[in-house]
């Protein structure tokens, strides 16, 4: 196992951090960096996405190791880090993880299951015990599809709060899991239509959201003792207010609430339970939805997340802020984020990097001042030539302005290039500036590479987002096509070197525009990519609609109660086909099935339609091994070549 080696780099001291300029030496001439190949971009990080324990002892971490996803958990001491790796169960796809205490590991996993003939989703959460390595199911043995509602951590690690459907016909109950043992027993029950439970810092069930036929409510009590009550029915949409999650403030009636502002963004407010109704504007931003936000045991505000071009913070707190501050000073150049901290806030865990640097991870000791480098997740990229990516913005056919990405091959004019359309998952997701190694690769062998934020994607508020309504296969690929189309008309692309490449969503947008519109594509590549919109939807209809917004996800898709979902759905335009496309997916795909893609391998073969197939055995909506992952980028290479040359 790869121990990590920690480096002090900067010292935080009054002292002057460099020799002065007179006895500097002279700067050496700048180095030629290589440009990364396959192998280096489709190489998996052996450690990701840290999360300190509440001690601040140890940092959990996903890995990847003999191909392998597995969790990493580190342990500090005074002079030396130990790691070790901990089980999961085979097949299954890590979703999340978070500490519970300071010795035991919550893992959200999913894998394929089936129901009534169907494929679906099914989601658990693991207890991992650190001390034993042992592993316990949280929950109680019948359960529906989604087991991974966590809606309270106790602080010591005794217990967790878990909203969970006893079988796929009823509504969620609370159920409290003791970790230690397993044992779990109801402490809210089931209420009619209401999907989502809310507790406060204590771990009391302060309420809930009930929402059906275009009406959403709240149920709230003051006590764990007290009965909840009822408020107001409301119309959802139509301009009103929408709530997506509320913060009871322990031993009170108010606290906080994630709204729509009169703007139509999400916002942070203040909330008053006891009248139904919302208190002050705590915090909106001027151009997007709010993504988090961070409050203490008392109810303080420390922090609010947005996303807008990147990742970025709002400090309430002001040490925090002042932190922040010298981070960025010690860090210049990068985009550097707090990603986690331990309970006193002695240690913190940072990253810095950007689009063109996948970024390093920092250990910040308070204790000693220091701010040691941690380790760097893609070290094979350390002195490779990357692309960065930059914003930009163009307008669809009917005026509707959409924000987008482009990154462009290093040491190219940007006239007249060859051009990948990229359009991401989700669809109610968005891309946003940062390192991707596909888009990497890409602009390594000479291509631009466009990422449009199109209708329906999230973050950009309400109104946005409902322009999604009915635009799958529609609206959404108009301002696809839209954005080749913007770029071919300025001399950037050439637009008669245009193809297609996307995973998920993006795969189905791929798919699709191999049928809809050939005259604007030479050729699409598909990872994961849906063939079959209604069998998708029936799966699963969490991974393709945008809770936040609204619940009624089927009319979101089709537009219209009448509308044949087949008529968006590339397996049902085969004979319209016509561009070479390349098709892949993980055979233990638990987000998107596999047979989405055999299906149109099937149906494309019947036809008599050439195109490329691949089935990665044992991968899932993404890679664990890192050999499939070069010999995806390499299949991508050698198809372009073909079909697109550079």
């Amino acid at each position: 196992m790869r121990s990590i080696v920690f480096l002090a780099s900067t010292l935080w001291t009054a002292q002057p951090a460099i020799a002065s300029a007179e006895a500097a030496p002279p700067a050496a001439a700048p180095v030629a960096l290589a440009k990364p190949t396959a192998a280096d971009l489709g190489a998996l990080p052996f450690m990701n996405l840290p999360a300190l324990s509440p001690d601040g002892t140890r940092m959990a971490a996903r890995g990847h190791i003999e191909g392998r996803t597995v969790m990493v958990v580190s342990t500090f001491s005074a002079t030396d880090t130990t790691s070790v790796t901990l089980p999961l169960p085979a097949d299954h796809q890590v979703e999340w993880y978070r500490w519970a205490g300071d010795g035991k590991l919550l893992v959200s996993i999913s894998r394929l299951s089936r129901f009534e003939g169907e494929e679906v989703r099914l989601t658990r959460v693991v207890v991992i015990d650190i001390a034993t390595s042992s592993t316990i199911v949280a929950g109680p043995k019948t359960q529906g599809m989604d087991g991974d509602d966590v809606i309270y951590v106790d602080p010591a690690g005794a217990y967790i709060l878990l909203s969970t459907q006893a079988t796929i016909y009823d509504y969620p109950s609370v159920h409290r899991i003791e970790l230690a043992t397993g044992k779990s027993r109801q402490i809210v029950a089931q209420a009619q239509y209401v999907w989502r439970w809310f507790a406060d810092a204590s771990g009391v069930v302060r309420g809930g959201i009930g929402q059906t036929g275009g009406n959403w409510w709240v149920v709230y009590r003051s006590a764990a003792d007290a009965p909840f009550k009822r408020t107001i029915q409301r119309k959802a949409g139509g301009g009103g207010t929408e709530v997506d999650r509320f913060e009871p403030t322990t031993g009170q009636d108010s606290g906080y609430a994630v709204a729509t502002s009169p703007a139509g963004r999400f916002s942070l407010y203040r909330y008053d339970f006891r009248t139904d109704a919302l208190g002050a504007l705590v915090y909106e931003n001027p151009a997007v939805d709010i993504d988090d936000y961070d409050i203490d045991a008392s109810g303080k505000l420390r922090a609010v997340y947005y996303t807008d071009e990147h990742g970025m913070v709002e400090w309430f707190d002001p040490a925090l802020k002042s932190f922040q501050a010298r981070l960025n000073k010690a860090l210049p150049g990068s985009i550097v984020r707090i990603v986690s901290t331990n309970r006193d806030r002695t240690r913190y865990l940072v990253w810095a990097g950007g689009s063109d640097d996948p970024g390093s991870y920092f250990l910040f000791d308070k204790t000693t001042n220091v701010l040691a480098h941690a380790f760097t997740p893609f070290d094979r990229l350390a002195d490779k030539q990357l692309a960065p990516m930059k914003p930009v913005r163009y307008k669809a056919r009917d005026g509707l302005e959409i924000r987008g990405y482009l990154t462009l091959p290093p040491g190219r004019d940007a006239k007249n290039l060859p051009l990948i359309v990229m359009p991401h998952g989700g669809p109610f997701a968005r891309d946003a500036l940062g390192y991707d190694p596909w888009v990497q690769y890409l602009a390594s062998k000479g291509y631009a590479v466009l990422q449009p934020n199109f209708r329906g994607s999230t973050g950009f508020g309400k109104a946005f987002v409902e322009r999604g309504t009915g635009a799958w296969g529609r609206g959404m690929q108009d301002d696809i096509d839209d954005g080749a189309k913007w770029l071919a008309s300025s001399g950037v692309a050439d637009a008669k070197r245009v193809c297609i490449m996307g995973a998920s969503f993006g795969g189905y947008a791929a798919m699709w525009a191999a049928a809809r519109n050939p005259d604007i594509y030479r050729c699409a590549i598909s990872f994961a990519g849906i063939s079959d919109v209604g069998s998708m939807l029936r799966y699963d209809r969490r991974q393709f609609s945008a809770p936040r917004y609204f619940s009624d996800w089927r009319e979101r898709v089709a537009g219209d109660r009448n509308f044949q979902l087949d008529q968006i759905s590339p397996l049902s335009a085969v004979d319209r086909m016509t561009v070479p496309i390349l098709i892949a997916h993980g055979s233990k795909d638990s987000n998107v099935p596999m047979s989405q893609s055999r299906r149109l391998h099937e149906a494309l073969t019947k036809a008599g339609r050439a195109h490329d197939y691949v089935i990665y055995e044992g991968e899932g909506h993404g890679f664990d091994k890192p050999e499939n992952s070069v010999d995806f980028l390499e299949r991508v290479g050698r198809f372009l070549d073909k079909h697109n040359p550079a």
